[in-house]
C-alpha cells in the first residue's frame, strides 16, 4: 500500500490588534512586532511555494468568562475591535479558526482540519511565546506531531520571555528554526 507522507502546516497564531498594537490590551514587546510580521509574511510565501497548508488561529475569548477576562485585561473578546486579525497579515483564502483558550486544539474543527489534511508537522508563528505558542506546541507534541518553532516569527512580552519559552519547548521536543 502506497501512502503519501504527512503534510506540513504553517499555523499563524493570534496576530490580532490587542496583542500587536502598542495600545492593545496585552501587547507584545513593540520592537518585535515589525520583524515578526515580516517573517510571518515570508513564512506564508514559503509555505505557498512548498505546497504546505496554512491556517490562522485567533483568540476570541467568551464574554462570560469574567475572571479570566479580568486577568487578560479584557483582551481579544469575541467580536471586539481588539480581536480583529491584523491587516498587516492578510489571510485571503487561508482558513481561520477561533479559539477561546490558549491552545489552538481547543477548537475541534481545527483539530479535524489537521487530520483531514494529513498534517504531520506544524510550524508555529505568532504571539505570545510563553502562552498560546507554548500551549499549542505542547498539545501538538502530545498528539505526536512534529513541531517547528519559527523563532523570528514568534513574539512575546520581552526578548528574555520569548527566549525562555522557546528553550523550554525545545527541551520538550520542538525544533527551533
Amino acid at each position: 500500500m502506497n501512502q503519501t507522507p504527512p503534510h506540513r502546516a504553517l499555523l499563524l497564531l493570534d496576530f490580532q490588534e490587542d496583542f500587536l498594537s502598542h495600545n492593545g490590551r496585552m501587547p507584545v514587546a513593540q520592537h518585535q512586532v515589525k520583524p515578526v510580521l515580516a517573517m510571518a509574511r515570508q513564512s506564508m510565501i514559503d509555505a505557498a511555494r512548498d505546497g504546505d497548508f496554512v491556517a490562522a488561529i485567533g483568540n476570541e475569548f467568551k464574554r462570560n468568562a469574567h475572571f479570566t477576562n479580568f486577568l487578560r485585561r479584557g483582551a481579544s473578546l469575541e467580536g471586539s475591535p481588539g480581536s480583529r486579525w491584523t491587516s498587516e497579515l492578510p489571510l485571503g483564502a487561508v482558513p481561520y479558526f477561533a479559539k477561546w483558550s490558549r491552545s489552538a486544539f481547543v477548537n475541534h474543527e481545527f483539530a479535524s482540519w489537521l487530520t483531514e489534511n494529513r498534517v504531520g508537522t506544524v510550524a508555529l508563528a505568532g504571539l505570545q511565546a510563553k502562552a498560546c505558542i507554548a500551549a499549542t506546541a505542547k498539545d501538538a507534541l502530545a498528539r505526536h506531531l512534529r513541531v517547528e518553532l519559527i523563532s523570528s516569527a514568534i513574539a512575546c512580552v520581552s526578548d528574555k520571555s520569548r527566549e525562555r519559552a522557546l528553550a523550554r519547548l525545545s527541551r520538550r521536543g520542538a525544533v527551533i528554526i
